[in-house]
This record gives structure tokens, sequence and C-alpha cells, in this order.
């Protein structure tokens, strides 16, 4: 009996995160309205009061429920066993993949840009998306991808400003031109991250996923979000 009760507990908490993640991937922090949430949820207010005390406690779950979406996309890329820096530009891609269709994703960063600074919800957002990197950015050096010189606190650095800031500049359901950014930012910034025998490996590895990118983004709607 306790476990049935848990099991739709957990399925109310699961309904209310997806309703609030279609609301908070179109529309401002500001104007969502908790009722339009209740209402897709199909739940009453004490239940989401149950799971979640405020709009902001609803907020940082999502942002929560990313970071473990992005842990996810990690391991899944990780288990390809391409080398470190192969492996960092896919996870890369496959991130803005799920940013573009994906409403739980499109939520949590547009909640880590609007209410992020809020409690250091964006600093504990950052540096775990920083440690998830930095064994990939050692494995890249130890492989001779990149540059010796460099730290893999400062590559895994690095590649969350390069996201995060190409992200900020776009509207990810204008998949070709973030995509597009994207590519331009790792063209950038990979003279400076890679070995200098292995940069035009990397730069022609980075233009093709790209494009796949690209081509898997094509027929991911955007109307849904």
């Amino acid at each position: 009996m306790a476990e049935q009760v848990d099991r739709r507990t957990d399925a109310t908490r699961q309904q209310i995160l997806r309703a609030a993640a279609k609301q908070f991937a179109v529309k401002p922090y500001g104007l969502v309205n908790l009722d339009d949430i209740l209402l897709d949820a199909a739940v009453t207010k004490g239940a989401m009061y149950h799971h979640f005390r405020s709009k902001y406690a609803l907020a940082s779950a999502i942002v929560d429920q990313w970071l473990e979406s992005n842990r996810r996309i990690i391991d899944d890329t990780v288990a390809l066993r391409h080398s470190g820096m192969e492996t960092l530009v896919d996870i890369v891609f496959a991130i803005a993949l799920r940013d573009i269709g994906d409403p739980a994703t499109r939520a949590g960063l547009n909640l880590l840009e609007s209410v992020g600074r809020t409690d250091g919800l964006r600093r504990r957002a950052f540096d775990a998306s920083r440690k998830a990197l930095t064994p990939l950015a050692l494995r890249a050096i130890e492989n001779g991808d990149a540059a010796a010189d460099r730290t893999p606190e400062d590559i895994a650095r690095v590649l969350v400003y390069l996201y995060l800031g190409v992200r900020q500049a776009n509207d990810p359901g204008d998949a070709a031109a973030f995509l597009g950014d994207l590519h331009s930012a790792w063209t950038l910034v990979l003279p400076g991250l890679a070995a200098s025998d292995r940069l035009g490996y990397l730069t022609t590895f980075v233009r093709r996923r790209s494009a796949l990118a690209i081509k898997k983004a094509a027929p991911l709607s955007t109307d849904t979000l």
C-alpha cells in the first residue's frame, strides 16, 4: 500500500513538473501563472503546495531536472568511447538538440537565465556542469587532443561559458541560427584549446557534428513548446 501511495505521489509531482516546464519553456518567469500550471497538470493547489512551496521552488526543481538530464546525456555520450575532445563536442551538440526539442530542457535553461542568480542557483548549476565535464577534459589532454598547457578545469569552464553564452544570445526555436552560432563559437575557441597537430582534425569534426545536429534538428517541432 505504501509503495502505491509513493508511486501516486511521484506521478503527481512529475505531472506538475511537466506542466510547469511547458509554461516556463515559452513564457518569462514573471508571466507564468500557477493556475495555468494547475489546469494543465489537473491537480489541486493543495497538491502542488504539497510538493512545491512556491513558484520559485518549482522553478528550482525544473533546473535540477535539467541538470539530471545533462548527466544522462554525458553518461550516454561517454559510453560511445570516443576521444575526450570528440566526446565534449558531442555532449555540447546533444544538449543543444535537447534544448531545441524538449520543453523541460528549454524551461530549465530559461529559468537559469531569468532567476538563476537567486539563492546561488546559477552558480550551483554552473559548478555541477563544470565538474561533470572536467574528467572528459582531462581525457582530452591525455589523448593529445587538448593542449598540454591547459588545465582540465579551465577547458570545462570555457565550454560551459561557450554553451550558455551562445544560448543566451539565441532563440533555440530558431535551430539553424542557434546551431550555426554554436559551430562558430567552437571554431573560435578550438585554437586555444586543441593541440596544434590536432586542430585541423578537430575543426573538421566540429563542422561535421554541427551539420549532423542541424539535420537532426530539422524535424524537431517547437510548435508544441
